[in-house]
């Protein structure tokens, strides 16, 4: 077929057959299926004896010889009263048989096995074509709920968030056969039809809609902007593909513009150097800055946390501890390992005496880029601006991207890496569509260079294991990050992410807590999440990892770092409006 040719229609006939017999072998249906196939076992076990009770009596009884074929045979015809005739019983016992078979027959397929095909799989497969089709608008009732237009690793990821945090929810699909499965197998209330078209949009309920995400192509996404805000008031938040574009979105009506791709790529790229602190700062609180930093190279590689004297040498608190995914809180005898990164709450001139310490400069990394995709573009202008020395490898250029032009060749290839002396390298980040081959390339990249730091990207959540088990020191997972970012574009917190189910978030002191000792308010027994830093409301001395008999006070804010899990049960023990 010529490119820029249209399917042929017979092509398309095919295709849409074999989406609609797909739907038999997924969700519940493929569970039905099991049990029929069962049944029709039972039912030729139920031939076989049949068939071999006719031979027997016929031999013993009627003193004719039959073969197992012609058994089965004169059994399928009685069972399904065809009754041909050309083979009968002539004594009383053999009609008697004969008459059981028949009975048996009209029970078991003429009856159970039609009602069975019916209820288990035809009803079922009307019954969800018919709701699928007519399912076009929400109850007038519905209100704060929240849609989402595109159905990606990423929304999907945010909608079982929000279903974990029980806020009510629909999707919509263009594609019918993607909202088919959807309902199928995840039960998710999705929708099909045309994001612009305005019948839906109204049937959505758009204007008592909590919030609207705008997760496709850069003009749908416009689109979807012009059409709600010419209407309705409702905050709109677009996920952009392209930075340059956010402006635009803005001008269509988006409240809210995420580059996803572009955070993503910055992500990668902090957490691959390993230079210092300066290039590792994740956000600001007031004065507070939480970076990171790696204890390779730095003299810290082999001490304890109580001998490596940090605090005392930097005024620099160590709040964690990363080792390739584990996340722990360190403690006075925790052994800094090399291939350890430190989580540090300090202020930028304690972050440069720690630079002091360890020596390096931005120059004195280099940082290998595995894949040419718009997260790859990202993270090489992000470390073309520290500037930390980069190289850029990919089959070829990404038409999208021509600011960075990358070295042509096949990543996958040990001689290609090393003819661009990966083995010098001190961070490698691996960002391919295509999970199984960031699997490989972890895994070839640690074997040619032991000590290099691996961060991966996952474009599913399902391979973050597999990539620390080939060697990354840190996996970064679209679907998981993105839906986090959703989230807090929600719920308009003031979280940061640090990596797979670990964030940083501020929250007023509780009005019970106040005059208490952090000890005695038992907030790390009763939610697991721990206090990184006490920020004062007002002009005041920020205490950074204070002592268990710190006394709370009214007047300031408490970080916290912790899971998602533990920042809802201290939102659950602490709700904000009992809070001063």
């Amino acid at each position: 077929m010529l490119r820029g040719t249209t399917p042929t229609r017979p092509f398309c006939h095919m295709k849409s057959i074999a989406s609609e017999l797909a739907y038999f072998v997924r969700g519940k249906a493929r569970q039905n299926l099991k049990l029929l196939l069962t049944y029709c076992a039972f039912l030729v076990g139920l031939i076989l004896v049949y068939a071999f009770i006719f031979r027997f009596m016929m031999h013993h009884i009627e003193g004719r010889e039959f073969s197992m074929i012609a058994g089965i045979y004169w059994t399928i015809t009685v069972m399904t009263t065809l009754g041909f005739g050309d083979i009968t019983f002539h004594t009383d016992l053999g009609y008697i048989f004969a008459t059981l078979v028949t009975v048996s027959g009209v029970i078991f397929l003429l009856i159970i096995l039609p009602f069975g095909t019916i209820s288990l799989f035809l009803a079922p497969w009307i019954e969800d074509r018919l709701r699928l089709s007519h399912l076009r608008e929400l109850p007038e009732e519905t209100t704060g709920h929240v849609v989402i237009f595109g159905v990606d690793p990423v929304t999907l990821s945010f909608m079982r968030r929000l279903r974990a945090r029980q806020i009510p929810f629909v999707a919509v699909t263009s594609d019918f056969h993607q909202a088919q499965r959807l309902r199928e197998d995840t039960d998710f209330k999705v929708i099909h039809g045309a994001p612009t078209d305005p019948l839906l949009l109204e049937g959505l309920r758009i204007g008592a809609a909590r919030q609207v995400i705008a997760n496709l192509s850069d003009p749908e996404n416009t689109n979807i902007c012009l059409a709600i805000r010419a209407r309705w008031n409702t905050p709109v938040t677009a996920v952009v593909d392209d930075p340059e574009h956010k402006d635009l979105m803005r001008l269509a009506g988006a409240s809210q513009t995420i580059p996803l791709k572009k955070i993503l790529g910055n992500y990668l790229a902090t957490r691959s150097t390993t230079c210092g602190a300066q290039a590792h700062v994740l956000d600001t609180f007031g004065a507070l800055l939480i970076a990171e930093i790696s204890v390779h190279g730095t003299p810290f590689v082999g001490q304890t946390l109580a001998d490596a004297q940090i605090r005392q040498r930097t005024g620099l608190a160590v709040i964690g501890l990363w080792n390739r995914g584990k996340f722990t809180l360190p403690q006075a005898e925790t052994l800094l390992d090399d291939r350890d990164l430190m989580l540090l709450a300090g202020t930028r001139e304690q972050l440069n005496s720690m630079e002091k310490l360890t020596g390096e400069q931005p120059a004195d990394d280099l940082v290998f880029i595995l894949g040419h995709g718009r997260i790859g573009c990202a993270a090489a202008h992000f470390l073309d601006r520290r500037p930390v020395p980069f190289i850029l490898v990919d089959r070829e250029i990404n038409p999208n991207c021509t600011d960075h032009i990358p070295v042509i060749g096949d990543a996958t290839s040990a001689l290609i890496l090393r003819q661009l002396n990966v083995n010098e390298a001190r961070g490698v980040i691996i960002t391919t569509n295509d999970d199984s081959i960031n699997v490989f390339l972890t895994l070839n990249s640690r074997h040619l260079n032991p000590s290099i730091r691996i961060v991966a990207r996952a474009n599913q959540e399902e391979n973050v294991e597999q990539l620390y088990a080939a060697g990354a020191d840190f996996v970064v997972s679209n679907a998981s990050v993105g839906a986090g970012i959703l989230i807090n574009a929600l719920e308009r917190k003031e979280t940061i992410f640090l990596t797979e189910g670990i964030g940083i978030f501020l929250r007023p002191l509780p009005a019970t807590l106040d005059g208490k000792t952090i000890l005695e308010a038992r907030l790390r027994p009763q939610t697991g999440c721990s206090i990184v830093a006490m920020i004062p409301n007002e002009r005041g001395h920020i205490i950074v990892s204070p002592d268990p008999e710190t006394v709370l006070t009214t007047n300031m804010d408490l970080l916290f770092i912790g899971t998602p899990t533990q920042e809802e049960v201290f939102d659950k023990l602490y709700p904000r409006n009992t809070t001063s």
